[in-house]
């Protein structure tokens, strides 16, 4: 009977050890398989095409998880970029985090609409909790807008400025966002380097002079990205002012290498704000050399490969280098110069050579005036009778022979 216990107790606990054996490697190969799948999630993202040392350019590119985080762990060896479909080689990469100051402006919708649902009170606290991630070269600029368009922090690296600017901001009137996206694109444009604009709106614009056509063009050619932060009930549309005008969102977001995100409630607009900081801290800059050096005034197209275990990831944006009336490839001058002496000095010998021609093909020979005098003597030596009678005698002439012709 002892012995028939110890076998079952013996069995029992062998038993619990295979199921524990097996749940634990079941758990292992879940972890595996998530690990696995990650890096195949991965979004790549050209986010800005930077020409203002062309033909020096830097593209920032943007590399994140499946869950929205930056990849930071990439080498320069990952990436590889062409221009027109013509391979270049990459003069710097910098990793994550590495790639210089950023210099942001954050437009704040600040019309009638923002007072609903406390909206305007989140997104002064957002857009607080942006500026206390700055970094130390970091510059960041406010405007906010109904339908006026007002600067309320020119750019500045001072925090302290920016937080009291932000929190100045009350929300009152129509919405005028064109206009205040075109005022951010100023206040952008005599900067260098990374440069975004981040927007909080329900994204109804109902005021204003600029189109979404003319705002798209002007950031297209400055290189600039837009991110959008919906915030409203989508549910609403843009016939009440709870509501959100997302298409036009996702539009401007997508057309400028940006990001649409959207807040359902008003408490999430500081965790979008954070991520989008710490997602635009860590891109990586690629530095060429474009192999068309003139500013033509065309698109260039630029493709960035990046490498990852699941394969190669492609995306393409573009760029113009400007260029009103298109330049010409300089070529030396030294040729023509050459080929220019040599027909002023071809000329100046022409007339000589063309007398000498003339002498070779007449033969030799005298001048006019002595020819005329050699031909008379000739005549003059000759009988008496071929010179009288190649003459015409005068009335009253003596013949020659001495006698007179009756």
């Amino acid at each position: 009977m002892k012995t028939y216990f110890k076998l079952r107790r013996r069995f029992c606990t062998t038993m619990w050890l295979c199921i524990a054996v097996l749940t634990l490697a079941g758990l292992l190969v879940t972890v595996l398989e998530a690990r696995a799948e990650g890096p195949e999630q991965r979004t790549v993202q050209v986010v800005q095409v930077d020409k203002a040392r062309f033909p020096e350019v830097d593209v920032y590119v943007s590399v994140t998880d499946a869950e929205g985080q930056p990849v930071k762990n990439l080498g320069p060896e990952d990436f590889s970029l062409e221009e027109d479909g013509q391979p270049v080689s990459l003069t710097h990469v910098s990793r994550a985090g590495e790639q210089g100051p950023v210099t942001a402006v954050l437009v704040i919708d600040k019309s009638g609409s923002m007072n609903h649902a406390h909206k305007m009170k989140a997104a002064r606290e957002a857009a607080i909790a942006f500026v206390q991630l700055m970094r130390p070269g970091d510059a960041t600029g406010v405007i906010a807008f109904n339908t006026q368009v007002t600067t309320v922090q020119p750019l500045t690296e001072d925090k302290e400025s920016l937080i009291e600017a932000i929190r100045s901001i009350e929300a009152v009137d129509d919405t005028a966002m064109y206009d205040a996206l075109h005022a951010a694109s100023a206040m952008l444009e005599p900067v260098s380097g990374r440069k975004a604009i981040i927007i909080v709106t329900d994204g109804m614009n109902t005021a204003g002079q600029r189109t979404r056509e003319e705002t798209l063009t002007l950031v297209g050619e400055q290189g600039i990205s837009i991110y959008t932060i919906g915030l409203g009930d989508p549910s609403q549309g843009t016939e009440t002012y709870a509501g959100i005008d997302e298409p036009t969102l996702k539009a401007i977001a997508e057309e400028s290498g940006g990001i649409y995100t959207f807040a359902p409630n008003p408490e999430d607009l500081r965790s979008l704000y954070e991520l989008l900081s710490l997602r635009i801290q860590n891109e990586y800059k690629l530095t060429y050399r474009s192999p068309n050096r003139l500013r033509d005034g065309t698109n260039r197209t630029v493709a960035v490969t990046v490498a990852a275990p699941s394969g190669p990831t492609e995306v393409t944006a573009a760029y113009n280098p400007g260029g009103v009336i298109p330049e010409v490839e300089p070529r030396s001058t030294g040729g023509l110069f050459a080929l220019i002496l040599a027909v002023l000095a071809f000329l100046l010998v022409l007339p000589g050579v063309i007398g000498r021609v003339g002498v070779l093909v007449s033969g030799p020979s005298l001048t006019p005036g002595r020819a005329k005098a050699s031909g008379q003597g000739k005549s003059r030596a000759g009988t008496g009778k071929k010179s009288a009678k190649g003459r015409i005698r005068l009335t009253g002439e003596p013949h020659p022979s001495g006698k007179r012709r009756q």
